[in-house]
């Protein structure tokens, strides 16, 4: 049988997922604090974790990311969305604490050629894609603007969030 996490659920409850909260008012299977280490799951136990806009409001990076690779099983994947560094999602919000880009989890993975002494154990990178909403019309006509992956190195708001599958090895 596959085990499936969805850590820090908020209203986003998954059938088929072992879904985890602080927030005693949101559905969740367990409760607990994603800045309190150990998590209390088994080492080892998920063939896939989910953690959807979370990241980006805990402290300490790279220590969730070991306790991620801790509780998944070899070939597991960790899937991570998260605001784009270069977008109003991501500054906007008060609460975020960290700042992603399609490149930032690289540092915590396999072969990475810069600075990847952060974390004790590293993952193989699957994906990293940058993702656009489609929610507006403002956001439908950016997203019908040529070399929009070029001139996100210039402009701001040409994507909106960053998306990573990361597998332990």
């Amino acid at each position: 049988m596959s085990i499936r996490i969805n850590l820090g659920c908020g209203p986003k409850y998954f059938e088929g997922y072992i879904n985890c909260d602080f927030n005693p008012r949101v559905k969740a299977d367990k409760y607990f604090d994603l800045e309190t280490f150990p998590y209390p799951l088994e080492a080892n136990l998920a063939d896939e974790i989910i953690l959807d806009n979370v990241l980006e409001h805990l402290n300490d990076v790279p220590r969730v990311m070991d306790e991620l690779h801790r509780i998944l099983k070899v070939g597991g994947v960790l899937k991570v969305m998260l605001p784009y560094a270069k977008s109003d999602w991501a500054l906007q919000d008060p609460t975020h604490k960290h700042f992603f880009t399609e490149r930032t989890l690289e540092y915590f993975c396999e072969g990475f050629a810069g600075i990847n002494y952060y974390a004790k154990e590293k993952f193989r990178m699957l994906k990293a894609e940058l993702t656009a909403d489609n929610y507006t019309y403002r956001h439908r006509l950016r997203n019908m603007i040529p070399f929009r992956n070029s001139l996100r190195y210039f402009l701001f708001n040409m994507y909106d969030g960053v998306y990573y599958e990361l597998q332990k090895i």
